[in-house]
C-alpha cells in the first residue's frame, strides 16, 4: 500500500519535472524519484479484490458527491481560479506564462494535483482534463478508504470499519455551535447557514473539516491525509520511516503545507521511536532521495515567496486575539480531543494534539495558510483516533460524550456541504489565469499568490524557456458569460484558497 501511495502522489511530480525543467534538472529529478521508489519497502496489498473494488467506487463517489472536479453538482467559487488553471496546462506550451500589457509572468504554484489531468488534457482536450482530474480524485480519496480498511483490520479483523469512515468523512469542528450563536445574536435566523458555508467564523484562523477540504481544496486535503494515514499505519516500523521522506517530499509538490504538517508527525514518530528509529531513518536511502527531490520543487516555489505576509499571532493582532484564540482551539478540536482521549492512548495522537494547539500562533499567507492546511495532517489523526475509539469503546458516559460531540461536528460539515444543492455552472473553456482571478466572484482575486514575474534570475536555468500567452484581464463577462462574471449563490466563508489554485 506504501508503494502505490507514493506512486500516486509521485507521478504528478515526474510528469511536472519533464514538462517545465530545463533537461538536466528534470532528469535529475527522474533519477531521484525513480530510484527512491525503488528503494520503498515492499509489501503483499493488504485488501482482497472484493474490498478494494469498494474502495474504488466509494472514492468514486465521494469525489462525484464533493469535488467540484466535475461541474454536474454545484462547484465552490476556487474552481473559478482551478478550472483556469487546469485549462492552461492543458491546452498551453509548458512552463505556462502569460504577458499581460508590457509585463511576463510565469505560473508558480503548487501544481502536482493537476498534472496526470492536464497531460491527458494536452492529448485530447479540456473536456478529457476535466474527466481525468475526477478520476485522479477518486483515485486518491479510493486510496485513503483503502488506508482506513487496513487501520480497520489492525485494530478490529473482519469488520469494516463503517463508522470510523463514516467519522472521517464527516470530521471537523464543532462550527456549527458559534455559527448558529452569530446568526441569531446577529438577526440573521437560523436558515442563513444553508448553502451558506460557515468555517470562517474565527476570522483570524480556520481548521478545515474533511467536507470542506474536499469541497474547497482537494489539492490540498489528499497530500495531507494520505501521509498521515500511512504514518498511523506505519509509524512503528523501521523500514517506513527509513523511507518517509519520499511521499513527503512528493506530496510537497502539491501542497508544501499540507506536506509540513504531516512531516512534523512523522518527525515526532520518528523521535518517540528512540534511537532505533532515529538511526533506521538516517539509514534509509530513500529518506536522502527524498530531501533531494524536494530541492528543485522548494527552488521553483520560493521564487518570488517573501512577500507572503507571515508573523507571530500576538505580534499581527496583539494581545485581544487570546480570547478568540481560546474559543478557537476549544470548538475547532479541543473538545473533541479530550472526549477522545477518554478512550484512546497514542503517541502520534498527542504530537497531533500539541501540533493543533501551536500552529495558530504563527500567521502565514492572507488566509492563515499556517492553520488551514499544516493542520490538515494532524487533524486526520484525529479523526482516525476519535472514529475508531468511537467504535471499539464499550457502552458508557465516555462514549455518548464522543459521539454527541461527533454528530455536532457531522452535522456542522452538512451544513457545509448543503453548498452542492446550489445551482451547477460550467466551467469556462475561454478563460486564462488572469482572466479568471480578475473576473471571479471574489472580485478581482489578487493572482500575483499564483505566478512570479518573467524573466526571474532565480528561475532562468531550472526551468525551460517559457512561451508567453498573451491576456487581457480587463476584457469582463468572458469566462462565465451566464452569469455575468459571477457565480449564484457564492460563499465566501469556506475554505478559499490564497496560497495556491
Amino acid at each position: 500500500m506504501t508503494l502505490a501511495c507514493t506512486g500516486w502522489l509521485l507521478l504528478p511530480c515526474l510528469i511536472f519535472a519533464v514538462g517545465f525543467f530545463a533537461w538536466p534538472w528534470a532528469l535529475a529529478v527522474l533519477a531521484l524519484g525513480g530510484a527512491g521508489f525503488a528503494l520503498l519497502p515492499r509489501g503483499p496489498w493488504p485488501l482482497g479484490a472484493r474490498g478494494t473494488l469498494a474502495c474504488l467506487a466509494g472514492g468514486l463517489a465521494w469525489a462525484f458527491g464533493s469535488s467540484g472536479t466535475h461541474h454536474l453538482l454545484y462547484a465552490v467559487v476556487d474552481w473559478q481560479i482551478r478550472d483556469a488553471v487546469l485549462l492552461d496546462l492543458a491546452t498551453g506550451p509548458w512552463p505556462v506564462g502569460y504577458s499581460v500589457g508590457e509585463a511576463g509572468w510565469l505560473l508558480r504554484a503548487p501544481l502536482g494535483y493537476y498534472m496526470p489531468a492536464a497531460l491527458v488534457g494536452r492529448l485530447a482536450g479540456p473536456a478529457a482534463a476535466e474527466a481525468a482530474l475526477y478520476l485522479w480524485t477518486g483515485l486518491g480519496l479510493a486510496l485513503v478508504l483503502a488506508l482506513l480498511r487496513a487501520l480497520g483490520r489492525a485494530v478490529a479483523p473482519g469488520r469494516w470499519p463503517v463508522l470510523p469512515v463514516l467519522v472521517f468523512l464527516g470530521f471537523g469542528g464543532l462550527d456549527l455551535l458559534p455559527n448558529i450563536w452569530l446568526d441569531v445574536t446577529e438577526g440573521a435566523g437560523l436558515a442563513s447557514y444553508w448553502a451558506r458555508g460557515g468555517e470562517w467564523w474565527a476570522r483570524l484562523f480556520q481548521y478545515s473539516g474533511h467536507a470542506t477540504l474536499l469541497l474547497w481544496v482537494p489539492n490540498h486535503a489528499l497530500p495531507g491525509w494520505i501521509p498521515a494515514l500511512l504514518l498511523l499505519r506505519h509509524a512503528r516500523r523501521p523500514a517506513f520511516l527509513g523511507s518517509v521522506a519520499l511521499p513527503l517530499a512528493a506530496a510537497a509538490w502539491w501542497a508544501p503545507l499540507s506536506a509540513l504538517g504531516a512531516g512534523l508527525l512523522a518527525a515526532a514518530a520518528v523521535l518517540a521511536g528512540g534511537w532505533r528509529m532515529v538511526g533506521a531513518a538516517a539509514r534509509g536511502g530513500a529518506n536522502w532521495l527524498g530531501l533531494a527531490l524536494a530541492v528543485p520543487e522548494g527552488l521553483f516555489l520560493s521564487a518570488g515567496a517573501g512577500t507572503i505576509p507571515h508573523g507571530p499571532l500576538f505580534a499581527e493582532h496583539g494581545l485581544a486575539a487570546l480570547p478568540r484564540l481560546l474559543l478557537f482551539l476549544l470548538v475547532e478540536f479541543g473538545a473533541v480531543a479530550a472526549a477522545a482521549l477518554l478512550l484512546v492512548r497514542s503517541r502520534l495522537l498527542l504530537a497531533s494534539l500539541g501540533l493543533l494547539a501551536l500552529l495558530p500562533l504563527y500567521v502565514f499567507g492572507p488566509g492563515n495558510e499556517m492553520t488551514m492546511r499544516t493542520g490538515i495532517a494532524p487533524l486526520a489523526v484525529l479523526a482516525v483516533a476519535a472514529g475508531f475509539g468511537l467504535q471499539q469503546a464499550t457502552p458508557g458516559w465516555r462514549r455518548r460524550l464522543l459521539a454527541g460531540l461527533l454528530l455536532v461536528a457531522g452535522l456542522g460539515q452538512a451544513m457545509e456541504a448543503s453548498l452542492l444543492t446550489l445551482k451547477p455552472w460550467a466551467a469556462s473553456r475561454d478563460c486564462a489565469l488572469p482572466e479568471a482571478a480578475a473576473q471571479s466572484v471574489f472580485d478581482a482575486t489578487d493572482w500575483s499568490h499564483y505566478v512570479v514575474p518573467w524573466p526571474d534570475a532565480d528561475l532562468q536555468a531550472l526551468l525551460a524557456d517559457p512561451v508567453l500567452r498573451p491576456v487581457d484581464p480587463d476584457r469582463l463577462a468572458r469566462c462565465w458569460p451566464d452569469q455575468a462574471g459571477t457565480v449564484p449563490g457564492s460563499a465566501t466563508s469556506g475554505a478559499a484558497s490564497s496560497a495556491g489554485p
